[in-house]
């Protein structure tokens, strides 16, 4: 048997070595690809919270505003004086909030009452805006943030904070309304670096898209309400989507303010913000693929050498125990064997039987056909007898010259003469002419055939006595005739 290649054990470590590396690698780039997504997202939902504060902080002034609005007006009644003081009041306080478009107080008709823009006194008339349905309809005291629309006093969009006035009685006697454009959210979310990818949207509960950053004209009013990361039951947190606008593929965080019905998606390219990662990616995937390149190629390499090297240690072993003529056992490995087996037989109380095969005339042979064709009938007679060795245990051997050993271990007299005339009928089949080599004219082979039942102790007899017997054999059968099986008896 073959022992286990060691090339091939080099081979699947080697592999195994590679495979480790590589998933080590993968491993830690996936970790850190994972850790990079996490930071950014934390810093984008971060931001989002700064902007929906400042947000707030926006409608907080402008509510308080509001409030001091509908108390000079539930104070002051609508007399010209009070009016004018309230025409004046409205445009100081603007001038000192440019977050603040217009400042707006409507009568219980619609119609503009006063504003911080004059010059619309009577010709704009808010009756059928949402905020002021709101309030007509709403007994509540309380801010309304209204939907995005176009401002009554200029045509821009503008986002609606109001507060309703009441009468003395506490009928609806108007409302007071403050202007905001999403274009000052836009101006403010610039100031922030987001790369050249990304874009700081401010959102309203409904899915409105209230300003974005950079300013999109058309975006403004849009309805996003259908996309999965704006739905209401997603709430604040990270998310990754294909912009409606531009097509970029953007990662985001998401904050909504728990007071006012806004919120802002604060997002860099995705692209742009993995591209340090990906560069630092690619230079490990190199450097890390050169060097499980270099181990494959360094061990495919020595394996290969220990291969070759295995094969000639194989080569030189197969050849040190073969007999380099006939292919067949040579007289080392037989005397290795013949101890081995004699041993074991002796353990198990069994049987050894050994053939001695000699041809006859070879010498003649040789000077006949010459010393080719002596080999050549040496191979032909190995061929035939190599298949005689049907058992595991059996052997056929060169023994010397022209003589050949076939061992028989567990093999009885009877059985060893049997095999012992097969091979003579085999060779005499063979038809190989022998003019010598009377009566017959034929190639001949004689046997000598012995058995011995082997004993632990080597001072009765050993494996050299079963050899002296079957030579023994061997000889009586050359002197009864040739051709034929002796069998030697045991003293």
């Amino acid at each position: 048997m073959r022992p286990r290649s060691a090339a091939r054990g080099l081979r699947a470590f080697v592999v195994v070595v590679c495979l480790v590396i590589l998933g080590l690698g993968g491993w830690r780039d996936w970790s850190d690809r994972e850790q990079e997504i996490a930071r950014i997202n934390a810093e984008n939902l971060n931001l989002a919270k700064s902007l929906v504060q400042h947000a707030e902080d926006t409608f907080e002034v402008a509510d308080a505003l509001l409030v001091d609005v509908v108390d000079r007006v539930e104070a002051g009644g609508a007399l010209p004086n009070a009016i004018k003081r309230l025409d004046t009041f409205l445009v100081e306080r603007v001038q000192s909030l440019p977050r603040i478009k217009a400042l707006s107080v409507y009568e219980e008709d619609g119609f503009l009452l006063s504003s911080s823009l004059p010059g619309h006194r009577g010709k704009v008339n808010a009756e059928k805006q949402a905020f002021f349905q709101h309030h007509r309809d709403s007994a509540s005291g309380d801010w309304f943030l209204g939907p995005l629309i176009r401002d009554p006093l200029g045509g821009d969009w503008v986002l609606t904070l109001s507060r309703r006035i009441d009468n003395p009685d506490g009928s609806f006697g108007g409302v007071a309304q403050a202007s905001i454009p999403p274009r000052y959210f836009a101006n403010f979310f610039g100031r922030f670096n987001i790369g050249q990818q990304g874009s700081i949207t401010l959102l309203h509960k409904d899915g409105t898209l209230l300003s974005r950053y950079p300013y999109i004209e058309n975006a403004i009013g849009a309805d996003v309400s259908k996309e999965p990361q704006f739905l209401d039951r997603r709430g604040s947190g990270a998310y990754e989507y294909v912009s409606l606008f531009d097509g970029v593929t953007r990662m985001g965080g998401y904050y909504r303010n728990p007071m006012f019905p806004i919120g802002v998606l604060a997002s860099v390219g995705q692209g742009e913000a993995m591209a340090s990662w990906n560069r630092e990616f690619v230079f490990r995937s190199v450097v890390m693929s050169v060097l499980v390149a270099t181990i494959a190629t360094l061990g495919w390499i020595l394996s290969a050498e220990l291969r070759r090297r295995e094969e000639a240690e194989a080569e030189l072993s197969v050849l040190a125990v073969t007999d380099g003529l006939t292919g067949l056992a040579n007289r080392r490995m037989f005397d290795r064997q013949l101890e081995a087996a004699w041993l074991r037989a002796a353990r198990e109380k069994s049987p050894v039987s050994l053939l001695l095969v000699d041809v006859d005339q070879f010498k003649a042979y040789n000077d006949i056909y010459g010393h080719q064709a002596g080999d050549e009938c040496l191979r032909t007679i190995a061929r035939a007898l190599a298949g005689t060795a049907r058992r595991p245990g059996d052997l056929v051997a060169r023994y010397g010259g022209e003589e050949l050993v076939v061992l028989l271990p567990d093999l009885d007299e009877t059985g060893a003469a049997a095999v012992a005339e097969e091979i003579r009928a085999k060779v005499e089949t063979l038809r190989v002419r022998h003019e010598a080599n009377l009566p017959s004219r034929t190639l001949t082979v004689s046997v000598g055939s012995a058995t011995r039942i082997p004993s632990l102790d080597r001072s009765r007899h050993g494996p050299e006595d079963l050899i002296t017997l079957a030579d023994a054999a061997l000889y009586r059968a050359k002197q009864d005739g040739r051709n034929r099986v002796a069998t030697a008896k045991a003293a």
